[in-house]
C-alpha cells in the first residue's frame, strides 16, 4: 500500500469514529430521556458507540481488500 492509501484509510477511520461518537451521544441522550441514571446512560451510550464502530471496522475490512 502506498502512503496515500494509508492516509486515506486513517482519514476514513477518523471520520467513522466521529460518526460513532455522535451515535453514542444520541444513545446517551435517548437513555437519559427514558429516565435512566447517568451511569446507566453512559453504559448504554458507550455500547452504541462500540457497536457502531465495530460495524464500521468490519465494513472497512471488507471494502479495503476489494479496492486494492
Amino acid at each position: 500500500m502506498s502512503v496515500q492509501s494509508l492516509l486515506m484509510l486513517l482519514l476514513a477511520l477518523v471520520a467513522l469514529a466521529a460518526v460513532s461518537a455522535v451515535a453514542g451521544l444520541i444513545g446517551y441522550n435517548v437513555s437519559r430521556e427514558g429516565g435512566s441514571s447517568v451511569s446507566t446512560a453512559i453504559g448504554r451510550g458507550s455500547f452504541v458507540f462500540f457497536s457502531v464502530m465495530t460495524l464500521f471496522i468490519a465494513l472497512l475490512a471488507v471494502l479495503v481488500p476489494a479496492l486494492t
